[in-house]
């Protein structure tokens, strides 16, 4: 709640080098001062310098040495007064700590209050607010700079800059329904025309980066799919390059998915080494052919591994059919063994768009080749240009209906120009911009926001 005085741990819970209590609000100074000591007498505190004293309860008893600051409002994280305290980190030392700040009248804070209040004081837009997540969950360094740049405000400027356009726009045409007679409709469709296909081309350019955010943040779904001893385990110790799976000439030794992260590039693939997938009688098997089918599901990307120095069965034949029009790479393994001409034939007239390799998991040729065919099949950032953010699902929603709204606009205009009808549409592509950065976003989209943060962000 506004205008009381929170306080949280900053830091993860356990033993660290360090940990940090905040405090946020109108008395975090008179809170510090009730809980800190100095080291000299008559410190008063001077803005973001920080302090070396003891931290104690509010009756005076000491708890650590720690050191302080003290930061006033606007110049701060929040927006509001904060003062931080740095003590050892260790589990107990921070539990005490915050328990003298709640004695000495803060209240406890929320899941992502802090950021909340940030928001809520301008200190940044939500859409600003979700990099902080981002940043905190960042699975790779390229991620971790997409979500700094960000956090910056380049996705927000790209959203307030066509957000503000379309503003312009509908005060124009909400002029010439109040003053028809004194509206130049051909120049105003001229104008209109220009600035709803310039709002379209920047609602579509980044709606071309909300998969590649979406596979930043969460990484690329990456099924090793294929018959058993086809040498799956084998081609995921070879791109982590470390024994991960267990590597056996017995068929069927893959019980169940092993998934682990691999990046690539800066992005991270979620490979998941799959069990064979045959029609078993084996209870435990069968259960890993299950796990087996359902990562082929959802994969975001398929490798399909097939012994290259085997015939294609009518089984891999009618799986191939069924997904050849998903991501999907055709690998064939065993090249230090004669491959099947027949079935590199076949494979190519089954899936003409599927690129098809040749490598050796066991002796690692062809693997580069693997690692550039991965790469160009997800076509990540293909124009070159720098993601504005990681574009989440609540933003590509917000980009889908301003989509919608502005195709609809463009279709009212090609029929007849209508002030009218078409700031309806202006309007609503312009809400739906709106609710990303939060200028007009319901109170209940900003909650679930916040509702993703940790204590004491």
């Amino acid at each position: 709640m506004l205008g009381s005085t929170i306080t949280a741990i900053a830091t993860p819970p356990g033993s660290g080098g360090i940990g940090i209590i905040r405090i946020s609000g109108p008395q975090a100074l008179s809170v510090l001062q009730q809980i800190f000591r100095p080291g000299r007498p008559n410190c008063r505190f001077t803005p973001r310098h920080l302090y070396l004293g003891h931290a104690t309860t509010p009756d005076g008893e000491e708890i650590d040495q720690v050191m302080a600051v003290y930061m006033p409002a606007p110049h701060s994280y929040t927006g509001e007064d904060v003062a931080e305290i740095q003590c050892h980190g260790g589990y107990v030392v921070c539990q005490e700590v915050l328990a003298a700040a709640l004695a000495a009248g803060a209240s406890p804070a929320e899941p992502g209050e802090f950021t909340s209040r940030a928001f809520i004081n301008g200190k940044m837009s939500l859409d600003q607010a979700e990099a902080v997540i981002d940043i905190i969950e960042a699975k790779s360094s390229e991620a971790l700079k997409i979500s700094a740049r960000q956090l910056s405000g380049s996705l927000s400027r790209d959203i307030t800059n066509t957000a503000d356009a379309l503003l312009d726009l509908l005060a124009q045409l909400e002029v010439a329904v109040d003053y028809p007679e004194e509206t130049d409709e051909a120049a105003l469709a001229d104008s209109t025309h220009t600035a709803i296909s310039n709002a379209l081309d920047n609602v579509r350019r980044l709606l071309a980066q909300a998969r590649s955010g979406r596979y930043y943040r969460e990484g690329v779904l990456t099924a090793i799919i294929g018959p058993p001893n086809a040498g799956k385990s084998t081609l995921l110790n070879a791109l982590l390059e470390r024994e991960r799976s267990i590597v056996t000439p017995i068929a069927g030794t893959t019980r169940d998915t092993v998934e682990e992260y691999y990046l690539l590039n800066g992005l991270p693939l979620r490979l998941v080494d799959t069990a064979g997938i045959r029609d078993t009688d084996d209870p435990v098997e069968r259960f890993g052919v299950e796990r087996s089918r359902q990562a082929l599901a959802d994969a975001d990307l398929i490798l399909l591994l097939l012994d290259g120095s085997r015939p294609l069965d009518a089984f891999w034949r009618d799986l191939l059919l069924a997904h050849r029009h998903r991501p999907l790479l055709v690998i064939l393994n065993k090249s230090d063994l004669p491959v099947d001409a027949a079935t590199t034939a076949e494979l190519a007239a089954l899936c003409p768009d599927a690129p098809l390799l040749t490598l050796s998991a066991r002796t690692g040729g062809g693997m580069e080749e693997l690692r550039r065919a991965v790469w160009d099949k997800l076509l990540l950032n293909a124009s070159g240009e720098s993601l504005s953010g990681l574009i989440n699902d609540r933003q590509k929603a917000a980009l889908l209906a301003a989509e919608d709204a502005l195709i609809a606009a463009d279709q009212h205009f090609e029929l007849f120009f209508d002030a009218g009808l078409l700031s309806i549409d202006v309007q609503t592509a312009w809400q739906a911009l709106a609710e990303i950065s939060g200028r007009a976003a319901a109170e209940d989209v900003i909650d679930r926001v916040f509702q993703r943060f940790c204590l004491g962000k």
